[in-house]
């Protein structure tokens, strides 16, 4: 019995050892001044989400906020002193975001992102490879939307394509065509960040969440005339898709001047819903 409460002693010895030291490393590190720094730029440079909201269409989504990690930040630092690259950052969510909508359509980016996201339906890959330069020259990444028997027909190009970090879009409609769609990307490293679109010829939001992946869903689907509909319709965070022809060849250049000339970001689909 003696034994017994010598042991249950020594192990509270140890448990307050430990719990005091701990106490004295936290009140020291609290009145260091590198602590002190990492405390107040986390106050300076807090930023909430910026949630976003459903509506009877569907959702637009919010943006992430994020605050500094004092503790991490604070390893970083130790024996380099203060420096904010050394800063870590953890992210706030929003509670509308990618992944809690996958019921649903997705409409539109967040509006306080400045961006908005542009998109060619590709019809059968005759014009891509001009239009992707027109672009490429401008810095800017377009989204493709294609079926399967489109990617099947034009792979090595659109492999060239995503490589270079065009985001694939499926805009088919049938069950058959998405399962080859999702099988050849699959060989393009590319399953985790591809979308379904819905173009108004069929509901199509069952069938891309069975296979977990997000639908989004625009008014803005233009044949002709896409600088004039653009210029009429352009918002913060919109989608825009210009069928693959050589109105959009003749136009695509003018029509991302025009959108960069207000002062918004041209992003691809992965960047505006993240």
């Amino acid at each position: 019995m003696k034994k017994t409460f010598e042991y249950i002693a020594l192990v509270g010895v140890t448990l307050f050892s430990f719990y005091y030291t701990d106490r004295v490393t936290k009140i020291m590190n609290s009145k260091d001044p590198v602590m002190e720094n990492i405390k107040q730029y986390q106050t300076d440079t807090k930023t909430a989400c910026k949630e976003g909201y459903i509506t009877s269409e569907g959702v637009v989504l919010g943006v992430n906020g994020s605050i500094v990690n004092v503790s991490e930040s604070y390893s970083n630092m130790q024996g380099v002193g203060y420096d904010p690259s050394l800063m870590v950052w953890d992210e706030i969510s929003c509670e509308v975001t990618k992944e809690t909508s996958i019921d649903n359509y997705i409409i539109k980016g967040n509006e306080a992102t400045n961006s908005v996201s542009l998109f060619i339906n590709v019809i059968d890959a005759s014009l891509l490879k001009e239009i992707t330069e027109i672009s490429d020259t401008k810095n800017v990444k377009l989204n493709l939307i294609l079926t399967g028997s489109i990617l099947e027909t034009n792979k090595d190009l659109i492999k060239e394509l995503s490589t270079k970090g065009y985001n694939l879009i499926y805009g088919g409609i049938e069950e058959n065509d998405f399962k080859k769609y999702l099988k050849i990307l699959k060989d393009f490293n590319q399953k985790d960040n591809t979308y379904c679109i819905n173009l108004g010829l069929k509901d199509t939001l069952d069938m891309c969440k069975k296979k977990n992946i997000n639908s989004i869903k625009t008014n803005n689907i233009y044949t002709n005339s896409i600088l004039l509909n653009t210029k009429k319709n352009l918002e913060k965070g919109g989608f825009y898709v210009y069928k693959e022809n050589k109105n959009t060849l003749e136009e695509l250049s003018a029509t991302i001047n025009f959108i960069k000339g207000k002062q918004l970001k041209i992003v691809s689909l992965e960047e505006i819903l993240n």
